[in-house]
């Protein structure tokens, strides 16, 4: 076997062994960092979500006027954070997912027949209707 053939060898079987190091690394960080909770630095005010069955959709609004919006499916998780502003049942949001159920950065919080709790969370159009279309999160208790 000639030199040249026998580093090539060395090198792709160390490069693999490295790449698979790396990616069961990777993929064990992202798996794992979901069941550590962080305590909210602030207490929560208003909890809402709606499960899908496939996937399962969080808001959480705190009393210092920050939001976290959570989209789960399987192993992948989007997050979202921001400000909120809330005047009577209106909900502002400075920013959107950009995918996900959340779709207007204006939301009405009233009472609900949809939900199992009776209260939730809708989305208002531009022309400051709810929109029926769109998916609207159960609010449950603060704890």
């Amino acid at each position: 076997m000639p030199l040249s053939s026998r580093f090539v060898n060395i090198f792709f079987s160390v490069s693999a062994g490295l790449v698979g190091v790396m990616a069961l690394a990777f993929g064990s960080y992202a798996f794992y960092r979901h069941y550590a909770m962080e305590a909210p630095t602030s207490p929560i005010v208003l909890f809402a979500s709606y499960d899908s069955g496939v996937a399962g959709t969080m808001l959480v609004f705190q009393a210092d006027g920050t939001f976290r919006y959570e989209n789960s499916a399987f192993i992948a998780t989007d997050v979202v954070t921001g400000h909120y502003t809330r005047t009577d049942s209106l909900i502002r949001l400075d920013r959107l997912p950009k995918t996900g159920l959340l779709k207007r950065q204006t939301l009405l919080v009233r009472p609900s027949p949809f939900t199992e709790t009776g209260h939730g969370i809708w989305q208002v159009g531009p022309t400051g209707r709810v929109d029926s279309t769109l998916v609207v999160f159960t609010i449950f208790p603060a704890q």
